[in-house]
């Protein structure tokens, strides 16, 4: 899919139709320019221009923002920053390794990523050194710092799209699963599934248990432990409750802390309670757009009221 076919450049389009707002598309539509009453505006990418420069750069930066919000009481998985041998001389040339290790041994399982990753590119789960150096690696290879944060075993994840102080939508995010039957094995399921879904490939798929256990009827198991829409994952809108006002108090935490006005933020259900995950200054919702009809108006909704905040 070129980026012209996106949910996400489909609905600014329409959006600026409908405002009468002139718009004028760069660099095969990453770029665009919005003019209306003298006013001329731009949206790069993801990001509107509605935070500034240095809030998008925290907000980027995995480890920054975690120490951010520790500093302020808020709770947050940790993410510690690595360096890159080529990228040493920032953090003072003491070398890595030998750190990366002990927090290792220190917390037994490891998430380590880019520190500036996005959609769950290049994440790994890692639980011996062996494990360790392959994913540093990998990840170096385009990448000049790393991010290492304790592994959780994450039962919910939400996402919250934060404008302006009010969270505008808050869902949880679905692994994609199994169910038993009480007769095939896990094996035979997974390539069941697999036929009958195109969008998931077998490299998002992990075999949980062993491969030829037959799991009951109506057991649900779990196809992986990423959380991510674009890997098979589904948005389900969180109800009103204890929980979603927990989550919306936490996220307004996060926005007057670091005084970012529009982002999406992600907080994980752990033993130890929700806490932040990341955020993201750009706000992206292709794939929960391209859910069904309803979702796609209410990402057009806030995209709408985004953009109309950008000419005020």
């Amino acid at each position: 899919m070129t980026n012209s076919e996106s949910n996400f450049v489909r609905i600014i389009r329409e959006i600026c139709e409908e405002e009468q707002i002139s718009l004028q598309s760069y660099s095969f539509d990453w770029i665009f320019e919005l003019q209306k009453h003298g006013k001329v505006r731009y949206i790069l990418g993801y990001q509107f221009g509605l935070n500034t420069a240095s809030v998008n750069s925290i907000c980027c930066d995995k480890a920054a923002a975690s120490e951010i919000m520790t500093a302020h009481g808020i709770p947050n998985i940790e993410h510690r920053l690595f360096a890159s041998p080529g990228e040493q001389k920032f953090v003072g040339k003491t070398g890595c390794w030998s750190s990366l290790i002990r927090f290792l041994e220190e917390k037994g399982t490891l998430v380590v990523k880019p520190n500036d990753g996005t959609g769950g590119d290049r994440v790994f789960k890692v639980s011996s050194a062996y494990e360790l150096e392959t994913a540093v690696h990998t990840i170096y290879e385009r990448s000049g710092y790393i991010a290492a944060s304790p592994f959780y075993d994450i039962e919910n994840e939400y996402r919250t799209i934060m404008l302006d102080g009010d969270a505008r939508l808050v869902y949880v995010k679905r692994r994609p699963h199994l169910t038993g039957d009480g007769v095939s094995t896990v094996a035979e399921l997974i390539v069941r599934h697999l036929t009958e879904q195109e969008s998931i490939s077998t490299s998002d798929v992990t075999i949980p248990g062993r491969a030829d256990r037959i799991p009951a009827k109506g057991e649900q198991i779990l196809l992986g432990w990423k959380h991510n829409l674009g890997l098979g994952a589904r948005a389900e809108l969180l109800e009103d409750g204890p929980l979603k006002k927990d989550i919306e108090t936490i996220v307004a935490e996060v926005a007057r802390c670091l005084g970012v006005r529009f982002a999406s933020i992600d907080i994980a259900e752990t033993g130890e309670g929700l806490k932040v995950l990341e955020i993201n200054s750009g706000v992206m919702m292709e794939n929960f757009a391209g859910q069904d009809a309803k979702s796609r108006e209410i990402a057009k909704s806030i995209y709408r009221d985004a953009i109309r905040l950008m000419f005020e």
